[in-house]
């Protein structure tokens, strides 16, 4: 397994802070957050030379672009709207691919409007289908969230499912199946076949069963389970910390790397 870190983290930080921290704290890779107005310069307007900048920036550090977090959701009724994030979709791939990384993050978003759950998974199934055409062709790999409406894991399996393609994979958000209710085995054995990446964050629960994120093992969620089931199929991907303003980087990126080696050392 492979740890990073995404820029929620450090939204301020450019692209050469995220890596130095990287470094100094032992990480093999950062996520950029594209469309969150960060300031690591990863967007879609890039000019081709920023790209070549970009590209040359993580080969020349060492340190991987794990992954490339974007916005995108695809729950829409409107059928305009799925062809619309489709199209940026494809565009998101091209700067995958002219940045250097393997995976894009995706989400299948609230649907526009009441619907059931059945009818939300195939219309995220098919945009992702249609969409992991364009991802095999560049190999790039569509990593879906375990997120919002499709927060648990036997719903995004189901919905990769339908797309049938091997790009298209699972972003296993490990806190979110289990806030809905899920045990952490439970919501392995539903992703464990499409696992590319993994966020991970800890978290507290009040009586409403809402969440707030604390350090890596101050929290409910029992990752050392989780991680110790990845080590089960050989899980070679990443860990990503995603803290999303909750402390400064220089005291959460040391204290999350050190808590998640101690649980793969046991």
């Amino acid at each position: 397994m492979k740890f990073s870190f995404m820029s929620f983290s450090c939204p301020e930080a450019s692209l050469g802070e995220m890596l130095e921290y990287a470094k100094k704290y032992g990480y093999d890779g950062v996520e950029p957050r594209s469309q969150a107005q960060h300031n690591h310069g990863i967007e879609l307007e890039a000019s081709a030379k920023k790209r070549k900048e970009i590209k040359r920036m993580f080969e020349d550090s060492g340190i991987e672009c794990a992954c490339l977090a974007t916005s995108l959701r695809y729950c829409f009724t409107d059928l305009t709207k799925r062809k619309e994030a489709i199209e940026t979709t494809k565009a998101f791939i091209d700067l995958a691919l002219d940045i250097g990384t393997k995976r894009i993050r995706v989400f299948g978003g609230i649907p526009d409007r009441e619907i059931s759950v059945e009818d939300a998974i195939k219309i995220v199934g098919e945009c992702l289908g249609i969409a992991g055409e364009y991802a095999e062709k560049n190999k790039i790999f569509l990593c879906l969230e375990t997120h919002d409406f499709f927060s648990r894991a036997d719903v995004v399996s189901q919905t990769v499912k339908i797309a049938e393609n091997p790009y298209v994979r699972i972003n296993w958000d490990i806190m979110h199946p289990y806030t809905k209710g899920m045990a952490i085995k439970e919501a392995f054995d539903c992703v464990k076949d499409f696992v590319e990446h993994c966020h991970i964050h800890d978290g507290v629960y009040d009586a409403e069963r809402n969440v707030k994120l604390v350090l890596m093992g101050e929290g409910e969620i029992p990752y050392k389970e989780a991680l110790m089931l990845l080590e089960q199929i050989n899980y070679q991907g990443y860990l990503s910390g995603e803290y999303i303003k909750a402390w400064e980087p220089d005291v959460v990126l040391p204290h999350d790397i050190k808590m998640l080696k101690a649980y793969l050392s046991r």
